[in-house]
């Protein structure tokens, strides 16, 4: 027994947990739950008498309603109020704020400005769950700069602060199940780690290896580091290989999401989406979220 379960008792114990715990029941990362409590005053955990949070199941309830407000796109210096008031979410204008952050980042772009870029990820993220800003701001934004030296100069910045990221998580997931994170080319390598850093946020230690240059590769490293899953993105010269590709992964056991337009097509023209735990999606997101899915169920 730890020295604040002694403090809060055997019934506060069984009432209350750490800010690990809130964040795996939740999906939202520890850093981003603090970041609420201090900023905006979303969250009013209880103290140990040495300082730590403890957390109900009344704090989960509420990070949800945070959640689904943000993801109405309400800004969040704004939920406290709509909480407070029970609003209903139907009355409520989203904010535009995340058009003036996308704009802002097209901007940055445009004139090369990395260390605002930089800023700008660091203000977002310490936020917003990364999956609710990946999609009201990286990927927007990369539309809009569509296929040009400012779209690529914009991946590579964030790439690098998302691999940062993932860096300084490390010492935060040694317990965790790892979910094995690999792509046949560079050009998959921002996907990577924005998967790498929806897939931390609900407590999974994640292996980015975003330049595997054969399926072959993908068989030695999951005998070499027998991860809980997989997400690879796949490549279109794997397409004419897709049932082989996918019975040989399907012999592993473990869920497996392989992602690429053209991959899918071509399985999906011999209707084999999915064989065993190898499901294969055409967007990112959609297979994140079926590994996600189906790795909870072993975790």
């Amino acid at each position: 027994m730890s020295q604040d379960e002694r403090e809060w008792g055997m019934e506060e114990k069984q009432a209350y947990f750490p800010i690990r715990i809130l964040s795996t029941k939740t999906g939202v990362n520890s850093v981003t739950l603090r970041a609420w409590e201090r900023r905006y005053g979303l969250l009013k955990p209880k103290r140990t008498e040495k300082g730590h949070r403890l957390y109900s199941e009344e704090d989960v309830t509420r990070v949800d309603d945070i959640v689904r407000w943000i993801n109405q796109g309400v800004a969040v210096s704004k939920v406290r109020a709509l909480l407070d008031q029970n609003e209903n979410i139907e009355n409520v204008i989203p904010a535009d704020e995340w058009l003036e952050w996308q704009a802002a980042l097209v901007h940055m772009s445009l004139h090369f400005e990395e260390d605002k870029i930089e800023h700008l990820y660091q203000q977002i993220f310490s936020q917003y769950p990364p999956l609710i800003a990946i999609q009201n701001w990286i990927l927007p934004s990369l539309k809009q700069l569509g296929v040009s030296v400012h779209g690529r100069f914009c991946e590579a910045v964030l790439t690098r602060s998302l691999t940062n990221r993932l860096s300084s998580l490390k010492n935060q997931h040694t317990a965790a199940p790892i979910l094995l994170i690999t792509g046949l080319s560079g050009q998959q390598a921002l996907w990577c780690y924005m998967t790498s850093a929806i897939l931390s946020d609900h407590g999974y230690s994640c292996r980015v290896l975003p330049n595997m240059s054969s399926d072959q590769d993908w068989q030695d490293l999951i005998k070499g580091i027998n991860p809980t899953g997989v997400v690879a993105f796949c490549e279109s010269e794997l397409a004419s290989r897709s049932a082989e590709l996918m019975a040989s992964l399907a012999e592993w056991g473990k869920p497996i999401s392989l992602i690429g337009a053209s991959f899918w097509l071509a399985v999906n023209s011999k209707k084999m989406t999915s064989f065993k735990q190898v499901s294969v999606h055409s967007e990112a997101l959609e297979g994140v979220a079926a590994i996600l899915d189906k790795a909870a169920l072993i975790k």
